[in-house]
Parts: C-alpha cells; sequence; structure tokens
C-alpha cells in the first residue's frame, strides 16, 4: 500500500469467480499491474454469489503477484422481511428510504472493509468499486466517497431506480462506464450531469483449438455455445425452452453446449442434444469458441457482455436477445451477429446462422476486427487514467 495505490473493490475477487463484473475487473486490474501501476484488492471472503458465506481465508495472499486483502462478510439474514422488501423492489412498488437502507444492509456487507476503508484512505490514491448493487459498494462509496469510483455494470432493473442508488451514484467521484447504452441508461436515472465516461474492458488476441475441446468433451457436428451463470437473471431458461422447442419443430442435428456455473434442469428426452460441461478453464473456454458454430447470450440485462466480444476474437458469429440494449448495440455496430424477440425470430435467426456458413464467417470477422479497434487495453488504460486524473484536476 501505497498513497499513489489504486485500490479496487469488488464483491469477489478470485481466479475461479465466475461473474461478469468480478471477470472485468480482475482483468483490468492484471493489466494495470502489468503496466507498472500500483494496484490493490480489497474484497470479501465470498465465493459463492447465492449464500456469500465465507470461502477464502480472511487476510492478505498474492493473486498472479497482486496483494489482495480479504475481509469477512456479515451472515446474510434472509428473513420474511428482508424478503417482502426484495419481492416489492423487484415489482418495481414504493418502497420507503428507510426501508430501502434496511434492506441493502442485508445485501452482502463487511464491517470490517468498511472500517478498513475509513482507517486507511490517506493511504491510497482512489478507491474503484464494483459492481453497484451490493452493500459493500454501498457502504464503501458513502465511507470515503472523495476518493470513490465507481464501475456499476448497470442494468435496467428495479433496483436501479431506488433512492439508495441514486445517492451512491452521486456520491461517487465518479463512474466508469462499460459501453455508450450504459452511460445513457445511467444519465437517464440519475441525471445528464452525472460525471464519468467509458472505460470498458480490453482484449488482446489469443490462439484456441476447437478439436481439442471436441475431442475433449465428446462433441460432434455443429452446435450452438453458452457460456456464463446459468440462471433466471441470464435467461437461460429462456434459451432452454427456445433451442428444445426448436429442436422438437425441426429434428436438426444441433447441440446446445453450456459452460459455467449454476444449476440447470435440462429435461431428459434432450439430454443427447444438451450437452453441460459446467465450469471450465481460460484455455477450454477459448477452444469452445473456436469450435463452435456459432454462440448465443440470450440475457436483456447486461452492462458490457465479456462472453461476445470474447467470442468475436475466435471469428464466432453471436445470436443476442434485441430487449437487450447492450448487446444488441454490439451487433448492430459491428454486424458480427443476430437478434431475436421471441421463439418465432430465434428460429429464424438460428436457422439462418445454421445454413449461411459464409455469412457466418463474415459475421465473425466483422465482430473481431469491431473488437480489436473498440476495445485495445491502450484505450481502455488511457480511458481509466483520464477518469482519476480529470476528477482529481478539479480537486485541486
Amino acid at each position: 500500500m501505497g498513497a499513489e495505490t489504486v485500490a479496487f473493490v469488488p464483491v469477489r475477487y478470485g481466479t475461479e469467480v465466475v461473474g461478469g463484473a468480478e471477470t472485468l475487473t480482475r482483468l483490468l486490474v492484471e493489466e494495470l499491474d502489468a503496466r507498472g501501476w500500483p494496484v490493490e484488492v480489497l474484497t470479501t471472503c465470498a465465493l459463492d454469489p447465492y449464500s456469500w458465506t465465507s470461502h477464502f481465508p480472511a487476510g492478505e495472499e498474492k493473486v498472479h503477484g497482486i496483494t489482495v486483502r480479504r475481509f469477512p462478510t456479515e451472515s446474510r439474514k434472509y428473513t420474511r422481511k428482508v424478503f417482502k422488501t426484495e419481492t416489492r423492489i423487484l415489482a418495481g412498488k414504493r418502497v420507503s428510504p428507510r426501508r430501502q437502507r434496511f434492506w441493502i444492509r442485508n445485501v452482502v456487507t463487511s464491517e470490517a472493509l468498511r472500517r478498513y476503508l475509513g482507517e486507511k484512505r490517506d493511504g491510497y490514491r482512489a478507491f474503484v468499486f464494483a459492481p453497484y448493487l451490493f452493500g459493500t459498494t454501498y457502504q464503501g462509496v458513502l465511507e470515503v466517497p472523495e476518493k470513490s469510483y465507481i464501475i456499476p455494470c448497470l442494468h435496467d432493473e428495479p433496483y436501479a431506480y431506488y433512492d439508495i442508488y441514486k445517492k451512491l451514484m452521486r456520491s461517487a467521484r465518479a463512474l466508469m462506464f462499460n459501453s455508450v447504452p450504459e452511460m445513457e441508461l445511467a444519465r437517464r436515472i440519475y441525471g445528464e450531469d452525472l460525471p464519468g465516461r467509458v472505460v470498458g474492458m480490453g482484449f488482446s488476441p489469443y490462439t484456441a483449438n476447437g478439436e481439442r475441446f471436441r475431442y475433449k468433451y465428446a462433441i460432434e457436428g455443429d452446435f450452438v455455445l453458452y457460456t456464463g451463470r446459468r440462471e433466471i437473471a441470464k435467461n437461460t431458461p429462456l434459451l432452454l425452452q427456445y433451442f428444445c422447442n426448436y429442436l422438437e419443430n425441426t429434428g436438426r442435428e444441433v447441440s446446445l453446449v453450456l459452460t459455467g456455473a449454476g444449476q440447470i434442469e435440462i429435461p431428459f428426452s434432450f439430454r443427447n442434444r444438451v450437452i453441460d460441461v459446467g465450469y471450465v478453464d481460460e484455455r477450454d473456454l477459448r477452444d469452445a469458441y473456436a469450435a463452435a458454430t456459432l454462440i448465443c447470450h440470450p440475457s436483456t440485462k447486461e452492462s458490457f457482455s465479456i462472453m461476445i466480444l470474447e467470442a468475436w476474437l475466435a471469428g464466432l458469429p453471436c445470436l443476442v436477445h434485441a430487449d437487450c440494449a447492450v448487446t444488441r448495440y454490439h451487433v448492430e455496430k459491428s454486424g458480427g451477429g443476430l437478434w431475436f424477440g421471441d421463439y418465432p425470430t430465434f428460429h429464424e435467426a438460428l436457422s439462418f446462422m445454421l445454413d449461411e456458413a459464409e455469412t457466418r464467417r463474415r459475421m465473425g470477422e466483422k465482430g473481431r476486427d469491431y473488437v480489436l479497434s473498440a476495445y485495445s487495453w491502450d484505450e481502455v488504460v488511457s480511458s481509466f487514467a483520464a477518469v482519476l486524473e480529470e476528477e482529481e484536476g478539479r480537486a485541486r
């Protein structure tokens, strides 16, 4: 720790962690470290994003040579009152400011982390919190607002419209957005004068071996790839439903391959065509991109979508949900895929992409060109530095 050190404060951190905000944060930290920036990570002991129980030991460790300080979380008190409050929030109903503050105290908090931030505030240049939703970010920003920045990973969801988050966003020095649509959404909700700019995440070309993935997991023929958390919030049940309907309606010899964390119930009659390989390491994931026919990302709530940009680097075309402003923005800007809004358009788009090999190849190339031009690490680091320097200049 030193006065020039930038501390990142994600709710979870580690190479085992599955999650877009957490992956983006880790890769940004590692890139800054590789370029000589003094960086540290202040995070919790949690790994599982549902129970939030301690997995890693509290204290200091090194992850890829970077200092990581872990702090225990409070036990989540998921009482009837908390459940009722969350249900009202998700329904978009009115919730009093007092009840909102009660609710956020039960969404992953760490008093030990909050105290550390307050006690050591003068020992760091800045604190960068991610993502916006959790109690660790809310507590931390309000503890050290004069040095706080947020990578919000904001979605158009009921939580975002409540007073606690308006207070949070307006308390930080500036925000670091992942995409133009995310920044536009934030300014619609919290005010056009909300400080910040698009920073995002950088990508570099990589090599992969699709045949190795097929051999390892005994996969033949065309397949649609999904990678990431399997849960309602990511619309994976919808993807499974649409894909099984597609098989029933067409009888085509095509598979759906799922990687990532989370439970998913595959109907018995489709278990030969829906293949769940579970969590895979980075090498296998890149090989999966190289092996797949296309990738489908059905989520409607994204601030960036790492999986699509990584897939494009392998020349893999993408099929996304029309109701997600961010993924559709990427596809429209790049020409790297198609989108669907319901089952009929899913059926039509999937059939077209399976049938038109040359069009798929051109889509993949366009996607790759888009990533390499719009999301280079040089541009990302330059934007990150600019946010800090602009805000520090205003404070002088």
